[in-house]
């Protein structure tokens, strides 16, 4: 039996007087690679912060490698939806891909070759070596989004979570990023959020289903009707064919 390695028991979050997260319950297991879905504001990106230990819970506990949020930041990697920062920063992309080495403990911007190596390997992983001396800056969104994708998996996490990792790339890098992840996989855990329900079915082992309470399901249960009850309105679901 595989060990868990997030368990989230009973949680429930507010912003200010808004209820985001009800009673939410939620265990996922070494190696695992799980999609959680929901329309928006339904709590997806508040339920990743609360894992990252970067919010906590008003009620409920969550544990991270059998551990208190926030132990084990090291070995968690994190990809965010959107990330705001000045155009004409002056730090390159190897610059922005060797801060995922740095920990919360860490005193000084230091690497050593195995570092810079696993730097570079990222890069080649994703395809984006040649981009390695580009300002950041400079980059379009497919670009910018590999270039945290290697952020995050330069250290090798055991744990990694990303939210809608593939929003500003076209089908075929989508499809690219998503076959890494899978193999990936393998020895690690992925938790990703995403609004395209039968694209990632084919790749994650189970979907939770969130809209503030949430419901996990094996991919093959997932119908047109359980998704019309969880966005609340008719959706169409389209399968795309690998």
């Amino acid at each position: 039996m595989k060990n868990v390695v997030v368990d989230i028991d009973n949680v429930s979050f507010h912003y200010g007087s808004v209820l985001v997260l009800q009673d939410v319950s939620l265990q996922i297991v070494e190696d695992e690679f799980i999609g959680i879905i929901g329309p928006n504001a339904s709590g997806k990106s508040t339920l990743l912060k609360l894992i990252l230990g970067l919010l906590q819970p008003d009620k409920g506990t969550i544990r991270c490698l059998q551990s208190p949020v926030g132990q084990h930041a090291s070995k968690i990697g994190y990809v965010p939806q959107h990330i705001t920062f000045s155009r004409d920063f002056p730090i390159t992309v190897i610059e922005a891909i060797l801060m995922g080495h740095v920990s919360r403990n860490a005193y000084c911007f230091s690497y050593s070759k195995a570092e810079m190596e696993a730097a570079y390997s990222a890069m080649q992983t994703l395809g984006i070596e040649e981009l390695a001396q580009r300002q950041v800056g400079a980059l379009s969104g497919g670009q910018l989004q590999r270039v945290l994708l290697a952020r995050a998996l330069v250290s090798k996490p055991e744990i990694l979570l990303l939210d809608e990792p593939t929003a500003n790339v076209d089908i075929k890098a989508e499809e690219d990023i998503f076959a890494l992840l899978k193999n990936y996989s393998e020895h690690m855990t992925i938790i990703v959020v995403s609004h395209d329900i039968a694209f990632i079915s084919g790749y994650v082992d189970r979907v939770a289903c969130l809209n503030r309470t949430l419901v996990c399901h094996n991919t093959e249960s997932i119908s047109g009707k359980m998704i019309e009850e969880l966005y609340e309105a008719p959706v169409r679901m389209i399968h795309h064919h690998h």
